[in-house]
């Protein structure tokens, strides 16, 4: 049976503080029915057999390892049935009249899903137990000497609420977890403490957390207890408190901050680069210590060693070899999939390498590379790569396992699937995924679907919501669990989420994933086909912005000198400027001022310098979709498969194959000629996004 309130206490050799604290919780009870645990983590200090023998209606749970503060309390709360948890720190003294009064608080306050209540010093005094988020100069004021160079800094007095009274209740940012109230609903919608966190930012990180799931997180000083507080993490510079503190700090910022979310949007990309610019570096090394060694075998070999400065055109030729090999012999994938048959994998990469080189080294016309100088360099870069491809995946291990480069990832899907594959799966860790939640189209009751897994896994919303959900918990991989005969997700979904860079991972029995070019990969129980968001379009967009700003800073320039002729032309009606929208899902500001003839024809391209300005910041292209079109061909096709890769792969361009079809009098066009007299397609009444489309169909167009 379900108690009103149900209190957690995490333990660790303080056995003085957690009598006091049992002692008031029995002295002060609260009026409801309620029960008390506490969590022991392994405590070496004496004194627990005393204070169980003592109390023996607290229920007691003794650890055999410190698994950390956040699990304690997960673990406390997932022994207690309650309507609330309050989470107590060992150092807290119930004040009469408390518990009553925290409870009493929040049954008025149905949104608050944290309440924090007020704490006193020994002395009386009030404590700053409500804080604000911190920011890069809290850190630095709070964690760095210049917290005492600057004692009176505004910026910390900002962060602890020194501007506030502390007198009347307030939603606050967050509130220290030494004592706090959660609401079982904002338990099972938001999930319970992480714990990646093993000391310090547990509570930080519960409280941003409660605020995007659209619960409060409000101070109530109207409830009181007294808090033996000792910020042992600020007492020295390099104990093992301040370093807890720091790892959490990071920890912390690894999962909320967006520009560690941009950075693994990227990560494919920045993996690859930094793994070929080791093998360069490797390849260069390996050089020079095959020259060493051939320098001290001198007497051993009739020839004399060519100098080192002839072998740096050699070094470039062998890069370029190294690369081209590297890549299609598949050496750049993700460390997981590396992993599998990863000796085979080597010995066939430097087995082409070698060759190339050899081969090179014998069809030169001038000895300029020394054979043996090459072979104890293939042998030393091969022992290399193998070290260097070992020190990149038990890099990516250790990671993972401090929860510093796993794939946060949202579940969509039934909650049986859901249910079965979490049971199945083991350690999410061992996936490289980090679960935010799950979102299922099945019918939510009123409370809301209750959180899977061990309680750690909640329930997050709608398929309909991932955009948003995606942006809001710093979503990087969105996996999909659909039954064969059920609908799949509507292909604009897809696409948006695709054009956001976010790894779409589907269970096989939708087969027509991997024909929208899926990757077949096993995940946890379950086999998924992946899509990534790098798939090539990226590297090709990089090739084509030189072209780019190279055609486009003449137009743009001559779009510019012709302004004064083009205000005439306004001025004489002859022409207009009307916008055109080409956002994609990414783009909030997709409109672009386009001139247009009284017929609604395009002024040739140099006189446009909205087109052209877009062009050079790459908002557009020179290849792509017809303008205006790129969001609307999403679900053109009515195959899924097609609709996401074309959805997902365009973007608006001034030209394209468009441009050469035959137009509405059966004319043939010329595609060159379209990209300067009819950019991106905008005179074709055809044409789902342009200007004299929307004329033929009646809608009005807006002119600034």
């Amino acid at each position: 049976m379900a108690v009103r309130l149900g209190i957690v206490i995490v333990h660790y050799n303080t056995p003085d503080d957690l009598g006091r604290c049992l002692a008031s919780l029995r002295d002060q009870a609260p009026a409801c029915d309620h029960e008390t645990v506490v969590i022991d983590n392994a405590s070496t200090a004496p004194g627990l057999e005393e204070l169980q023998a003592e109390y023996p209606d607290v229920r007691w749970i003794r650890n055999t390892e410190n698994a950390g503060y956040g699990r304690g309390c997960n673990q406390g709360m997932a022994m207690l049935a309650a309507d609330y948890h309050l989470i107590l720190n060992p150092d807290i003294v119930v004040l009469p009249g408390a518990l009553d009064a925290l409870l009493s608080f929040a049954d008025q306050r149905p949104r608050a899903g944290l309440i924090g209540p007020q704490l006193l010093n020994e002395d009386g005094t009030v404590q700053e137990s409500c804080r604000r988020f911190y920011t890069l100069g809290t850190l630095l004021l709070r964690r760095t000497f210049l917290g005492k160079l600057f004692p009176n800094s505004r910026t910390v007095q900002r962060h602890l609420m020194q501007d506030f009274d502390h007198a009347g209740p307030r939603p606050v940012d967050w509130v220290l977890g030494g004592c706090l109230l959660v609401r079982r609903e904002a338990l099972d919608r938001c999930g319970p403490m992480d714990e990646r966190f093993f000391l310090y930012f547990e509570d930080v990180d519960w409280c941003y957390r409660m605020w995007q799931c659209g619960f409060e997180v409000v101070y109530a000083p109207d409830s009181r207890f007294v808090h033996r507080h000792r910020r042992s993490s600020a007492s020295g510079t390099f104990n093992r408190s301040f370093w807890l503190h720091l790892t959490s700090l990071i920890s912390f910022y690894e999962k909320w901050s967006l520009v560690v979310y941009a950075v693994k949007k990227w990560r494919r990309p920045l993996e690859v680069g930094l793994h070929w610019l080791l093998d360069m570096v490797l390849l260069a090394v390996a050089l020079l210590g095959a020259y060493g060694v051939r320098r001290l075998l001198q007497p051993v070999f009739a020839e004399e060693l060519l100098p080192l400065s002839w072998y740096g055109g050699w070094l470039g030729y062998a890069a370029i070899l190294v690369t081209v090999a590297f890549l299609l012999m598949g050496r750049y994938r993700s460390p997981r999939q590396a992993a599998t048959k990863a000796w085979g994998a080597h010995f066939k990469q430097m087995g082409l390498v070698a060759l190339l080189l050899l081969a090179g080294s014998y069809l030169g016309r001038e000895d300029v590379m020394s054979r043996a100088v090459l072979l104890i360099m293939l042998a030393l870069y091969s022992g290399l790569t193998v070290w260097a491809t070992g020190v990149v995946r038990r890099l990516h291990q250790r990671l993972e396992r401090g929860y510093l480069a796993l794939e946060r990832t949202v579940l969509v899907g039934p909650r049986g699937s859901l249910t079965e594959w979490l049971d199945s799966s083991g350690d999410l860790r061992s996936l490289g995924v980090d679960v935010v939640g799950y979102v299922t189209a099945d019918t939510a009751p009123v409370a809301g679907h209750p959180a899977l897994g061990d309680g750690d896994v909640p329930w997050l919303g709608s398929p309909d919501e991932l955009p948003a959900l995606v942006d809001r918990f710093r979503v990087s991989q969105v996996a999909f669990w659909h039954p064969p005969e059920s609908t799949s997700p509507a292909p604009r979904l897809l696409a948006r989420l695709r054009r956001m860079r976010i790894r779409l991972r589907w269970i096989l029995q939708e087969a027509w994933l991997l024909a929208a070019g899926a990757r077949a990969e096993s995940f946890g129980a379950a086999p998924s086909g992946v899509l990534d968001p790098d798939d090539g379009h990226i590297l090709r967009r990089l090739a084509a912005r030189p072209v780019e700003i190279l055609i486009g800073l003449p137009l743009w320039l001559t779009a510019n000198l012709t302004a004064v002729a083009r205000g005439r032309m306004v001025k004489r009606n002859e022409a207009a400027a009307e916008c055109v929208d080409v956002a994609d899902d990414r783009d909030h500001n997709g409109q672009i001022d386009v001139f247009v003839r009284q017929d609604g024809r395009p002024l040739p391209l140099w006189w446009q310098p909205g087109l052209t300005s877009a062009l050079l910041t790459g908002r557009i292209g020179l290849v792509g979709a017809p303008l205006g079109s790129v969001t609307e061909r999403a679900g053109a096709a009515g195959d899924p498969a097609t609709d996401l890769r074309v959805a997902a792969a365009t973007r608006p361009g001034l030209t394209g194959t468009w441009a050469s079809r035959p137009g509405p009098d059966g004319v043939p066009r010329r595609a060159w000629m379209e990209f300067f007299m009819n950019p991106g397609g905008l005179a074709d009444p055809a044409g789902p996004g342009g200007v004299a489309a929307s004329r033929d169909r009646g809608e009005e167009v807006e002119v600034p």
